[in-house]
């Protein structure tokens, strides 16, 4: 990475130092926001927009983003979107209706890169925010973009904005760089809702965890979400419902209104995950309780 793409990393908030201001609207909205609900995801948008067009309006290249030489983008997903690809396609929106001309491009993971071979792999993944350094690497080599070719006639010569909610050790950031070189883009502009401190992140990666389970943290505030007709459930908000213990997930399954059962188990087969036998008995409950349990 050459130092003018590491200077272009924009902030809503520095995170210097402990303990939390777990009480700020930034930290209150973050934990709903990663499992997608709407009202969160408007909050952070129009805040990273307000970035994002500052960056397209004092562009060394004024004409760039006039002629579409821009583009948003976020970290690649498999079917079911994480909170930044939510938060990149309604950045994109809100730019548009500005009459900024960017595009919105989204790049995908394959099914091998996202099939589950064990609980603890599971674990892992779900946990992703308590792992450390080394964990932390080991999954972004698992999950490295596929066809740079292809997308290479999307990204080739454009100015990149890449939405995201944490940059903690850099981790995904430096292998998301590692494939724009590749594809060799202009230049990218990295736009995060939270940065911590490079010190402070050494010593606490597990701080995105704290965050994370600060205002969520039982079934029935989780229920709420996972129930509402408005969240936008994401690849963790489904994730987290597998990872409960099996009576917990019982009990928020049949929490749900049978329309919700069955937008939440059409949402688990799609992303493909749930398919092997770690997850039987859950998808056979889901499956079961879509058609004909009552709510509990």
């Amino acid at each position: 990475m050459n130092q003018q793409q590491a200077e272009n990393k924009y902030v809503l908030e520095e995170i210097q130092s402990l303990p939390l201001a777990l009480d700020k609207p930034l930290y209150r909205n973050y934990p709903a926001m990663k499992l997608g609900q709407q009202q969160q995801i408007d909050f952070f948008s129009q805040q990273l927009c307000v970035m994002a067009a500052d960056i397209l309006q004092n562009s060394d290249d004024e004409s760039a983003y006039k002629n579409n030489n821009w583009v948003i983008t976020a970290p690649a997903y498999y079917q079911l979107p994480a909170a930044a690809n939510l938060l990149a396609r309604q950045v994109h929106k809100l730019l548009q209706q500005q009459n900024f001309s960017v595009s919105l491009i989204e790049p995908r993971l394959s099914q091998q890169q996202i099939v589950i071979a064990s609980q603890e792999e599971f674990k892992s993944y779900h946990d992703y925010s308590k792992n450390n350094l080394q964990q932390r690497i080991a999954e972004r080599q698992r999950v490295q973009i596929p066809n740079a070719d292809r997308l290479k006639s999307y990204f080739k010569n454009q100015s990149v904005m890449i939405i995201n909610d944490i940059n903690v050790t850099g981790t995904q950031q430096r292998f998301m760089q590692q494939m724009f070189d590749q594809l060799q883009v202009k230049a990218c502009y990295w736009l995060y809702i939270l940065n911590v401190d490079e010190k402070l992140a050494q010593d606490h990666p597990e701080i995105e965890y704290h965050i994370n389970s600060s205002q969520i943290n039982d079934l029935d505030s989780y229920g709420k979400i996972l129930g509402d007709e408005k969240t936008q459930h994401t690849a963790r908000c489904i994730a987290r419902l597998f990872n409960e213990e099996f009576n917990d997930f019982y009990y928020l399954v049949t929490s749900l209104n049978q329309k919700m059962r069955e937008i939440i188990y059409f949402l688990a087969e799609k992303e493909g995950r749930y398919s092997n036998s770690l997850f039987s008995d859950k998808m056979n409950l889901l499956a079961t309780s879509s058609h004909s349990l009552s709510i509990s």
